[in-house]
């Protein structure tokens, strides 16, 4: 666990060390509060909901993770420290382990710096909290689930311009796929519905904490991660 806790802080002092965290992170909520106060005005629906909040939080992790997670392997691939990494007396599982939880680290201080909405809404009228905590817990598991998968398509490549295309496809088939439910065939549609990303995050934005919404988003997590320490124990063995 101490070489995981080191492999972490280095990771996580590198995003704030340059300045990808202090582009990124303002991007992320300069969209969200542009889309949700703006085009959809929050203040202006007459009801303390952060449904409008939630959906764009969740839409630009599209491109928010993407960018985080891109240069994890990638990067390291195309300057050569990656060898010098396996070198060290550390395994696969230590390092994806540790660069993981950096970038989800960093995603996460993104999502709590848009606590101040419901703050406000609160501030402003009766707000159901239950809803509030599902939500963020969504988003905490989708923001886990698309690191997750976003890490894996960094191991894959040293290209961080094809790791993040890769990222974005994989993340953005299974959440888009849950809005076109009602023109899925009867016959496959419980699969289909299962394995979208928008249908277990409704459930938890409506405070319906359900354990077959944690199962699966756990199950992403631990597939990709998976993937990804696979993909480094074939580099080592080449």
């Amino acid at each position: 666990m101490r070489t995981v806790l080191a492999i972490y802080k280095r990771e996580l002092a590198s995003y704030f060390n340059s300045a990808l965290a202090y582009i990124i992170v303002p991007v992320f909520l300069l969209l969200v509060g542009l889309f949700s106060l703006y085009l959809n005005d929050l203040f202006d629906a007459g009801l303390a909901t952060l449904r409008t909040v939630f959906f764009w939080e969740a839409m630009f992790f599209l491109l928010l993770i993407p960018a985080v997670t891109m240069r994890l392997f990638a990067e390291e691939k195309r300057t050569g420290s990656l060898e010098l990494l396996v070198t060290l007396p550390i395994n696969e599982s230590q390092l994806v382990l540790g660069k993981y939880l950096a970038a989800l680290t960093l995603i996460l201080v993104a999502v709590t710096l848009t606590l101040s909405y419901p703050l406000t809404l609160a501030s402003l009228g009766e707000l159901d909290w239950g809803p509030v905590m599902g939500g963020y817990l969504g988003l905490a598991l989708m923001a886990a689930a698309y690191t997750a998968i976003g890490t894996a398509a960094s191991s894959v490549t040293s290209n961080q311009i094809v790791a993040f295309l890769v990222a974005i496809s994989l993340c953005l088939v299974p959440y888009v796929v849950g809005f076109f439910l009602s023109a899925v065939p009867s016959g496959i549609l419980p699969v289909v519905q299962y394995l979208s990303f928008d249908y277990h995050f409704g459930g938890l934005s409506r405070g319906v904490i359900d354990t077959r919404n944690l199962v699966f988003y756990g199950g992403v997590v631990l597939l990709f991660l998976h993937m990804a320490v696979f993909s480094l124990e074939q580099r080592r063995l080449a």
